[in-house]
């Protein structure tokens, strides 16, 4: 146990804030009932509001509610309960000062230091009783009961497999997997919990959260939770992984990955006292992004196999493929010495893609020795494949010059062989590899070849996928795709379009030569998946332009036409698409008469619901845009009516709700002379006007006397609030005290109540109804719980045991 030495109260921010929560008759809340008995000062409200949440409590029901003393204890641990980590304690103490049965107290600590939290089960500064004073000090704890070397004891007499498999089940649970549900006594639970945060990486075991007891684990959010012997756990399987650990084994456990699996057995096997210097060994090959199991497992064969250890052929694989990123962080020293650990174990064995990824390690190593071992290998390999028609390995750029200067001999020898021209296959093999070697070839000869040999293969099949050869030449030199491209362009327009849209035209979707600009503009628009049409426009009119000062054939006269507008925005286009052109359009480019009108169609279309925001600002960008004097007359009507209308609400928005109901008048008298797309713009502004005033009064005076358009659209702006996981109490609070005050006439508040507020509740959780309850004046509240009541039947539904408990 925990002596008085080892624990020191403190009023400072160092030790942990404390909360006693219970039923009593004096606390925190000034009334008698469940309520905070007392606090440290300064812990933030919303930390209190999760704390009450997440340690509710209910005692088996196989045990009467008098035997206290039998229940199990829930130490119970969130990382993150409003923001900071918490830890509590909960005890069943019987009945409350009232007399009703099912008290519970609860002695949290809030804050991130001292020991691991399951390490505190037992501890004897755990708190069961409510005190008289409302605030308590700090409390700072240096060491847990549940140290490792307890833990190692404690878990020495379990099967080694069961604890990885288990291991490996929390760790997948912190990892989003299902949440591990351990059938045993609390105190058995917590010896669990602690052992696996004790073998678990330091961040993982922080990360994992946990109950030792739970009368229902669905209402427990937490990765490990602990249920009552005897709990009826049929329906917890499928969501939960659910193992009595007395009688489980490895074998009926989810089965993790190969590397979970090996770094959970490593784990077990050094046990929780020699577990904490493995992870201090690790940091020093550790990124800091390592959270899994899985994550840790090249991390632990790396710093094996530089310790000197024997590693298999699959830890030194990992070992490998993960020194490409881990070479950016480690030391020099490291780097070179583990390369050279990698080679001494079998450098035969290492394939071509393994060999290349190492030079690119060695360089950044440094080290001199080691590049030139590597690379020697690389070119020896290379070039013997590219002479017997082989693939020939990737590599990086030489940098050992005695390499450099034995392959350069070689490659021009083959490219200069006077047999016949080399196979497409051929060339590719052999330019990629100088290419990526660092060795640059001729300009010429490759311009030569993409139009003497690589154009006609192309012309011959337009729509056809070319060879890989072919694909890969293109790819990788310009000066090919160059000379390539000028005999192209000289094929018909019809034959031309075909071989741009297909899969030939994309080889050359990176040129920006003149001569195949007709190519370029073709192969964008046959292919584009239009995800951004602005970007897609833009860059037609720049190739249109490019092709335009070089004399290009086929080019279009204008830079933007009605015709690009439809192939790149698609037919029935709305003000998101004008609004967007219009942003991307600056002054220079040549363009079009039929693209103002194009413009227009946008502007004299009412917008379908959530368009409005884009519709205003297509206005807006109109009104100073320099196409805006372009525009048909009926489009320029629409942007003179918004802006008289505009002006008006504008005063009604400064003016407030003291008079606003009055102002809105005037705006309803113009509505019927100006463009519909105004007017029903009008009629969605009020409403969201109306919609965010905080006085009931004056919203029902505006709604008693609004247009029916109006009141439609007012309906219609709240019913859209309402919906969704996230739905706005605060709007649901304001309609619900509108409705009452509306009357009946035209029957609008029982169309507020039926078209908006019923069909809201009959989806909401029960927190959203709490907080629309919240949000109302607190004369309005018992009024508001029988509305609901009679709304949401039957009387046995979630909210209305919540509305019971209440009263």
């Amino acid at each position: 146990m925990t002596g008085p030495s080892q624990i020191r109260p403190k009023d400072t921010p160092m030790g942990y804030a404390q909360l006693y929560y219970t039923s009593c008759e004096r606390g925190l809340s000034g009334y008698a009932g469940y309520q905070f008995n007392a606090a440290t000062p300064g812990v933030d409200p919303r930390v209190l509001r999760e704390v009450e949440r997440f340690t509710v409590y209910e005692p088996p029901r196989t045990l009467a509610p008098d035997r206290v003393e039998e229940h199990p204890v829930n130490l119970c641990y969130s990382p993150d309960l409003g923001g900071v980590p918490v830890l509590s304690r909960v005890v069943s103490c019987g009945d409350d000062p009232s007399g009703r049965p099912g008290n519970y107290f609860v002695h949290s600590l809030v804050g991130a230091c001292g020991p691991l939290p399951a390490e505190l089960w037992g501890a004897d500064f755990w708190v069961s009783a409510p005190v008289a004073a409302p605030d308590l000090p700090g409390l700072e704890v240096r060491v847990g009961p549940l140290d490792r070397s307890r833990t190692h004891a404690w878990l020495h007499r379990r099967p080694p497999e069961l604890v990885a498999a288990l291991l490996a089940a929390a760790d997948g649970a912190v990892g989003g997997g299902r949440p591990l549900v351990l059938v045993a006594g609390s105190e058995a639970v917590a010896h669990w919990v602690a052992a696996l945060a004790h073998l678990l990486p330091p961040g993982r075991a922080r990360a994992l959260s946990f109950a030792t007891y739970s009368a229902d684990p669905d209402e427990t959010p937490v990765h490990v939770v602990g249920v009552a012997p005897g709990t009826d756990t049929d329906t917890l399987r499928g969501r939960f992984t659910v193992v009595d650990p007395e009688s489980a084994s490895a074998d009926t456990l989810p089965r993790p990955s190969a590397e979970a699996w090996a770094v959970a057995t490593r784990l077990v096997r050094t046990g929780p006292v020699k577990a904490a210097d493995l992870w201090r060994a690790c940091a020093r090959h550790a990124s800091g992004r390592e959270t899994s199991l899985a994550d840790w497992y090249p991390v632990l064969a790396a710093t094996a196999l530089r310790g000197g250890a024997e590693q298999g052929p699959r830890e030194v694989r990992a070992v490998r493929a993960w020194l490409a990123e881990a070479v950016e962080r480690l030391a020099p020293a490291d780097t070179a010495a583990l390369v050279s650990r990698i080679l001494d174990t079998g450098s035969s064995e290492l394939d071509d893609r393994a060999l290349a990824d190492l030079q690119k390690v060695a360089h950044r190593s440094g080290s001199a020795p080691v590049t030139e071992r590597l690379e020697r290998m690389l070119a020896r390999r290379s070039l013997d494949a590219v002479a017997a028609g082989t693939a020939a390995p990737p590599v990086a750029p030489l940098r050992s010059e005695p390499v450099r200067t034995a392959v350069r001999g070689r490659i021009s020898a083959l490219l200069e062989d006077t047999r016949g021209p080399l196979r497409p296959e051929r060339v590719v093999e052999l330019l990629d590899w100088a290419r990526a070697g660092g060795l640059v070839p001729p300009a010429v000869s490759l311009e030569r070849y993409g139009r003497d040999t690589v154009a006609p293969l192309l012309a011959a099949a337009p729509g056809a996928v070319p060879s890989p050869a072919v694909a890969a030449l293109l790819g990788t030199h310009p000066e090919m795709r160059r000379g390539a491209a000028e005999r192209l362009c000289a094929l018909p327009r019809e034959r031309l379009a075909v071989l741009a849209a297909g899969p030939a035209g994309a080889l050359f979707s990176g040129d920006r030569g003149g001569s195949g600009a007709l190519l370029r503009e073709l192969r964008l628009l046959g292919t584009d998946d239009r995800s951004d049409p602005v970007r897609l426009l833009a860059a037609v009119m720049a190739v249109r332009g490019e092709g335009r000062a070089a004399g290009a054939p086929g080019i279009a006269g204008h830079d933007l036409d009605a015709d690009l507008l439809v192939r790149v925005w698609g037919p029935g286009h709305g003000p998101r698409a004008a609004l967007l052109t219009l942003r991307g359009l600056r002054p220079g480019p040549r363009v079009c008469p039929e693209a103002g009108e194009w413009v227009a169609r946008a502007l004299v279309a009412v917008p379908p619901p959530g368009g409005e925001r884009d519709w205003h600002e297509l206005v807006e960008e109109v009104s100073r845009h320099w196409m805006g004097d372009r525009l048909p007359e009926e489009a320029l009507g629409v942007v003179g009516d918004w802006a008289m209308v505009a002006s008006q609400l504008a005063e009604v928005r400064r003016s407030g709700t003291e008079h606003g109901p009055r102002l809105l008048e005037p705006v309803y008298r113009v509505l019927p002379g100006v463009h519909p797309a105004a007017a029903e713009m009008a009629r969605r502004t009020v409403a969201d006007l109306l919609l965010n005033w905080d006085d009931p009064l004056r919203v029902a005076e505006a709604l008693r006397e609004c247009p029916d358009g109006v009141f439609s659209a007012y309906r219609s702006a709240a019913a859209v609030r309402l919906e969704g996981e996230s739905p706005d109490t605060g709007t649901a609070a304001r309609v619900y005290r509108v409705a009452r005050l509306v009357g009946e006439r035209g029957g609008r508040a029982l169309s507020l109540e039926r078209e908006v507020l019923s069909p809201a509740l009959a989806t909401w959780r029960r927190r959203h109804v709490a907080g629309v309850r919240r949000k109302l004046p607190r004369e309005e509240a018992a009024g508001f719980d029988t509305w609901v009541q009679e709304w949401r039947a039957p009387s046995g539904h979630l909210f209305s045991r919540w509305v019971g408990r209440r009263v």
